[in-house]
């Protein structure tokens, strides 16, 4: 028998087993009887078990390092998911993560295992739900097991927990219990650890990518992984709609991503193509202002070039400038907005029409606790080409997204109105 961790409570895998050089993280459960009983139609609870290999920086130095039931596998071959357990109805362990210690890269110091429940939100599910529910540690090679931690928390809403963190500090490998609930899912996991990576042919490090194109998190086409969102349409210019910071576990975890998207409205683009001297095909941009909670304040937009950063500070950032609005769109990311004090979200037509009476824009923000929210853009002004459209301001206790959708001239007239205190010059891009 090993030793009972308690939460919060570390020890020396090296120190405790000298010769340990292959170990396995397992985790059980069991479904609530009594919520077997009350709903004979209750959807079985499907807990999965990830890690996240982490490097120096806390982030994962390669998308292959999140391992989970769609990535079973890190590439240098150290850890190794036994597969997808949907029920939670075997005896004993029910989904297993192997680690062979000698092969792991110097590029990763530390693993990060959480356990969350797929599509909690849409099945209504949570931990409470959820029954003699643990995590041990064992040698691969004899058996025995090293560690065990039981979770014994009340949870009520959470629906993701970070279990514990295998890491290496001064040359041994250290096991700490965390035990720490969210209301979160695993995209929330996948956006805290993940980072840009950049390429460094010739640092002597692991190989590495220049773009990185997440892992999607579903099993297959006929059996996806992807929360059915709450849909929540702000209509009228003024409505809100309040997220309550308390009730996520962790503010941090919370992601907000915002997308803009447009049509073309019929038999408009020839017309305005040739007002504007261009081939009529609409260019609409997405940025924001922002203003941190610690008076820090900036631009966002492909203008300029200024896509922000996904690892420091305003933690927001652009993925791309779509030019002709026949992909998703423009999508922008606020990673940490706990940090935030307010971010106006805008679309800016760069050429191609003159005003949003030609194009029908829309915005969504998709907020990683499964929420959804989606503005139109219906009401424009003739001859106004940028679109304060919605703002996220932060009150301490709740993210709050009100729908604005007020027209100006240009970017100037728009920081004027609403008090940014910017120095405008004209950029391309």
């Amino acid at each position: 028998m090993g030793i009972q961790l308690k939460k919060g409570e570390r020890f020396n895998l090296s120190k405790t087993s000298p010769s340990l050089t292959k170990v396995a993280i397992a985790l059980g459960w069991e479904i609530a009887t009594e919520l077997n009983l009350s709903n004979s139609n209750q959807q079985s609870c499907d807990i999965d078990a990830s890690v996240f290999a982490l490097g120096a920086d806390g982030k994962i130095p390669d998308e292959r390092y999140f391992v989970f039931y769609n990535n079973s596998q890190s590439p240098d071959g150290s850890i190794a998911h036994s597969g997808d357990n949907q029920t939670g109805q075997t005896q004993g362990d029910d989904e297993t993560i192997d680690v062979d210690l000698e092969k792991v890269t110097a590029a990763v110091e530390e693993m990060v295992f959480v356990v969350t429940i797929h599509d909690a939100q849409a099945k209504h599910q949570n931990f409470s739900q959820i029954r003699n529910a643990f995590i041990r540690l064992y040698d691969r090679t004899t058996g025995s097991e090293l560690a065990r931690y039981d979770l014994t928390e009340a949870f009520s809403e959470e629906t993701a927990i970070e279990f514990g963190r295998l890491y290496k500090k001064d040359g041994n490998w250290r096991f700490q219990e965390a035990g720490q609930g969210y209301k979160a899912g695993l995209q929330s996991f996948v956006d805290k650890y993940h980072s840009e990576i950049k390429n460094s042919k010739n640092s002597g490090e692991m190989p590495q990518i220049k773009q990185v194109t997440l892992p999607k998190i579903e099993r297959n086409e006929a059996s996806k992984k992807t929360p059915k969102a709450r849909a929540i349409k702000l209509e009228k210019t003024g409505d809100s709609h309040k997220i309550n910071l308390s009730k996520l576990g962790s503010s941090e975890l919370l992601v907000v991503h915002a997308n803009l998207d447009w049509e073309e409205l019929e038999n408009r683009s020839e017309f305005w193509g040739k007002q504007q001297g261009g081939n009529g095909t609409p260019d609409l941009d997405l940025g924001c202002m922002y203003e941190m909670a610690n008076g820090e304040k900036g631009v966002i937009q492909a203008l300029g070039k200024n896509f922000g950063s996904k690892t420091s500070s305003p933690y927001i950032f652009l993925d791309q400038d779509d030019r002709t609005g026949a992909t998703e769109g423009e999508n922008m990311y606020i990673l940490r907005p706990d940090l935030i004090k307010r971010v106006l979200f805008f679309g800016f037509i760069y050429s191609g029409v003159g005003d949003f009476e030609t194009v029908r824009g829309r915005m969504f923000f998709k907020i990683s606790n499964g929420e959804e929210v989606h503005i139109e853009l219906d009401n424009p002004n003739r001859n106004r080409s940028f679109c304060g459209a919605a703002m996220i301001q932060n009150t301490g206790s709740q993210i709050v997204i009100v729908k604005k959708e007020r027209y100006f001239k240009g970017h100037e007239e728009a920081d004027r109105y609403y008090g940014f205190g910017f120095n405008w010059h004209r950029g391309t891009k």
